[in-house]
């Protein structure tokens, strides 16, 4: 979560202080799938083709198996809901790439783009001022100590986040479901996940029960994998699970006694869905598990961790370009929090499903919560009846509603074809219909006013305008041809204008008054 929102901010010309205590960038397998939405936000920030570098897509069909034992019986074999990671509402795919790989391609365009790095340092205190934010840092390895200034500081500590602590923000939600010790491992058994078209298996049998992960695509490693099974930490502890133990326990999930098995390292961890109750505190910030810890069921935990940096960083940004007051920084909370509340909420009722149910009764959409809900209130201008709206639905249902993930639309210019959201990245962007020359026109005079950088396109019409070969724009975002649509930094509709005004200057003034909505509010 650091290394993605720093890179979001420098994306947006900040350059960020990170410290990070560990020597380098992960080297546990991790956070192992990406969603399209992610893969978009990524895509804007200008990394899509390194991570498909690194690691090819994540594979269409997702089985997950319940069973006596890997090679043993099978009782269920269901296919995981996979429409957050293909969809046609998306111009790219999801990838499977797990957090040990990713890392080193965020380091890598983070320092490129001017972030400024700091391994082996951990912070140790800090305080807040009404004008800034003093931190105390350590190298850990020559123990020295020194004292940063910052206008804010943002928490990426984790689930047991210090700055969370020191805060004194509480937590809200199911709170904790179970204690796992998890096993990484190499061994050999590729086709018997393969045989089935499954990459899971839930397991119980005589010796044991959990689950066995096999960590998707990794053609670097093509037979690790994980193996996960509840401890009560009250009666036991890591130390309780040696070498010799831990192969023993794979053995019995895969089902074969004498199978040739790798121990590479064994973690523990807790699985709970904890939602802070507030994720701003003055100028200081939660993003990722140190604001909303859930389950891993569906793969969307980093997922939401990533569109919380996206939706924090162009914020921050604005504010620290000048280009907007701090009260635009409240809109993070009151966008993000409820969107948390509403995922860890699905993702228990997955867990809970799958434990309980097998393949019965499993109803939670995982393109919905990752991609269909909408921010009803915060940096945007509400529509009138937008109070009657659900705040999550499929994503196709959405047509240009403020506070909703702007749509996926072909465009085609020069011969080339592209996607709306490829207009959408770091600044603010004013998409009109090809009759919506004034609108254009009055945007001039806006940008004049509110010294704001903004992009403006007409989308088709004749010679000047974006190509739209599916002529699907219009009903995509709502509106007639004459209409126009902000769209935020982050691809969220911020104001419509379904239709055309007719004087210059009182189009000039509604748009002013949209962004000054938008940025003041």
């Amino acid at each position: 979560m650091g290394l993605s929102f720093s890179l979001l901010l420098a994306r947006q010309g900040i350059r960020p202080l990170v410290v990070e205590r560990h020597p380098g960038t992960s080297i546990h397998p991790r956070v192992s799938s990406l969603t399209a939405r992610t893969l978009e936000i990524f895509r804007s920030a200008g990394i899509e083709d390194e991570i498909r570098r690194e690691e090819p897509p994540f594979p269409r069909e997702f089985g997950v198996m319940f069973v006596e034992s890997l090679a043993g019986q099978t009782f269920d074999n269901l296919m995981e809901d996979m429409s957050a990671y293909f969809t046609d509402l998306s111009p790219v795919e999801g990838n499977g790439i797990a957090q040990d790989l990713l890392e080193p391609v965020l380091r890598e365009q983070a320092e490129q783009a001017g972030v400024r790095l700091r391994y082996n340092t951990e912070m140790i205190d800090f305080e807040a001022d009404g004008d800034g934010v003093s931190a105390v840092i350590r190298d850990r390895i020559s123990g020295e100590t020194r004292t940063v200034r910052a206008k804010y500081l943002v928490g990426a500590d984790g689930s047991k986040s210090g700055i969370r602590a020191k805060l004194g923000i509480g937590q809200h939600g199911e709170g904790t479901l179970c204690h796992l010790v998890s096993m990484v491992f190499d061994a050999d058994i590729h086709e018997l996940f393969a045989s089935q078209n499954a990459h899971m298996c839930f397991f119980a049998n005589d010796t044991t029960s959990g689950s066995l992960v096999l960590y998707p695509g990794t053609h670097r490693r093509p037979h690790m994998y994980r193996l996960d099974v509840v401890y009560d930490p009250e009666e036991e502890s890591i130390a309780d699970y040696p070498e010799e133990r831990c192969i023993e326990l794979i053995r019995a999930a895969i089902g074969i006694p004498d199978i040739p098995v790798t121990l590479h390292k064994v973690l523990t961890w807790e699985m709970a869905a904890r939602v802070a109750d507030s994720f701003q505190q003055g100028r200081m910030f939660l993003v990722g598990d140190s604001a909303r810890v859930q389950p891993p069921s569906g793969g969307l935990g980093g997922n939401t961790g990533i569109a919380e940096a996206h939706n924090l960083a162009w914020k921050l940004a604005a504010v620290l370009r000048g280009e907007a007051g701090p009260d635009l920084l409240g809109t993070y909370d009151a966008e993000r929090r409820p969107v948390a509340d509403y995922t860890a909420e699905q993702v228990v009722m997955l867990s809970q499903q799958r434990e309980h149910e097998g393949s019965e009764g499993i109803t939670v959409n995982t393109l919905h919560v990752n991609m269909g809900y909408r921010y009803p209130e915060g940096a945007i201008v509400p529509e009138s009846g937008g109070a009657n709206l659900p705040n999550v639905q499929s994503p196709e249902l959405w047509t240009g509603q403020p506070g909703t993930r702007a749509a996926h639309v072909v465009l085609e210019r020069d011969g080339q074809t592209f996607s709306t959201l490829d207009l959408f990245g770091s600044r603010f962007v004013l998409l009109v219909g090809p009759d919506g020359q004034n609108w254009l026109e009055a945007a001039q005079l806006a940008q004049e006013a509110l010294h704001l950088p903004m992009d403006i396109y007409r989308i088709g019409g004749d010679e000047g305008g974006i190509g739209n070969p599916g002529n699907d724009f219009l009903d995509a975002y709502g509106i007639a041809s004459a209409g126009a649509v902000i769209v935020r930094p982050d691809g969220y509709i911020g104001w419509r204008s379904k239709a055309a005004g007719t004087d210059l200057e009182e189009m000039e003034r509604v748009l002013t008054g949209a962004l000054s909505t938008i940025l003041f509010r």
